[in-house]
């Protein structure tokens, strides 16, 4: 599959984190990215680690968990894992796929080496939109407590 399937696009216009690329662009980002199967239970990332790498689910579903309790549930398009990525520190939950999942892998090599200044700066604006909903949203849910 390449930057001009009609699959690729529609499959890249689910990801907010692709917002605004050029096909071609996010085609050069899956070249150099790596993409893995999870099972159904399988963890993911572990809360507390420390990771240089984001996550985007191109299939499937994940919960996002502090300990037994689940948080949130991330669907297809949906990319987690930013906040390690961006700022070199450790990982605020546990996230487990939920059921068979395709999860894109997404380093910080990408961004320092391999991405464009142009495309660098839509993806870092996309992260700061997807981060700012989050923030939103807890703070609706602190307010309805």
């Amino acid at each position: 599959m390449g930057p001009d399937d009609p699959r690729f696009k529609r499959m890249i216009r689910q990801v907010e984190l692709f917002h605004g690329l050029d096909p071609h662009d996010v085609f050069k980002i899956f070249k150099r990215g790596m993409t893995m199967m999870f099972q159904q239970g399988e963890t993911i990332i572990n809360k507390g680690t420390t990771g240089n790498k984001m996550y985007v689910i191109l299939g499937g579903s994940a919960g996002v968990y502090d300990g037994k309790k689940q948080l949130n549930k991330l669907v297809t398009g949906d990319s987690f894992g930013e906040m390690s990525l961006l700022m070199n520190e450790p990982r605020t939950a546990t996230v487990v796929a939920l059921e068979i999942s395709q999860i894109f892998e997404l380093d910080e090599n990408v961004f320092h080496k391999l991405l464009t200044k142009k495309v660098a700066v839509q993806i870092l604006l996309n992260l700061s939109k997807t981060m700012g909903k989050r923030l939103k949203n807890a703070n609706e849910k602190l307010a309805e407590q």
